[in-house]
């Protein structure tokens, strides 16, 4: 268990995924600032209750993912461009709201230990799928990408596609609260079918509405 401080944000990081910040607040660049010089991770986690900027501390929910920062550019005023990757899904044991800004005690979960043979089994199931949204999207929003790029791996495939898929934020927050990678490959090649099953018999008015953040 660690205490980690944390970033209620309206979005939903996964291990391995990029995450760019724009800093302005003045409690999140105290809490930028203090992981900086101490280099440490900080959490961010999906609002449950509450708003990002200004006003009271939101309440996220329980489940969110460490964030390491990778690169900062300084602006006017303290403010701060930032790039972090995601790192480890973690779980909020209990809050402390003694700071300006929200930390908790966590601990970390990794996914657990299961079958590899199934995995894997699953993993190549659902990357056909993935290249397939990919490339709809592509057609859709003038989208390029390099379906050699998809990773392989199970792990990095399913955060991967659960981070690129456009989906309600509650479907997202699912996909990080998932324990097990069979569970997990299985949600994603379900919500996958159909997001692709709509995109096929979408009209050519509607392109340009898709983007990968």
């Amino acid at each position: 268990m660690i205490e980690l401080p944390l970033f209620p944000l309206n979005t939903v990081l996964f291990p391995e995924m990029p995450i760019p910040l724009h800093i302005f607040e003045e409690r999140y660049k105290l809490m930028m600032n203090i992981c900086l010089q101490e280099k440490r991770p900080f959490g961010i986690v999906l609002i449950q209750e509450g708003q990002a900027e200004l006003g009271p501390l939101a309440v996220p929910y329980e489940i969110g993912c460490t964030a390491e920062i990778t690169h900062v550019q300084p602006l006017d005023d303290g403010r701060l461009l930032i790039m972090a990757i995601g790192q480890k899904r973690f779980r909020i044991l209990s809050l402390k709201r003694d700071k300006p800004y929200l930390v908790g005690l966590v601990e970390y979960l990794p996914l657990e230990a299961e079958d590899e043979q199934l995995v894997n089994k699953g993993s190549g199931r659902l990357r056909p799928l993935v290249i397939e949204y990919l490339q709809l999207l592509s057609r859709l929003g003038d989208v390029e990408f390099d379906p050699l790029q998809v990773p392989t791996t199970a792990e990095d495939l399913v955060y991967l596609a659960a981070a690129i898929i456009q989906v309600p934020i509650e479907i997202k927050q699912a996909f990080l609260v998932t324990d097990r990678a069979t569970k997990l490959l299985r949600d994603l090649r379900t919500t996958y079918r159909q997001e692709i099953a709509l995109m096929r018999h979408m009209p050519k008015t509607d392109q340009g509405l898709f983007s990968i953040n």
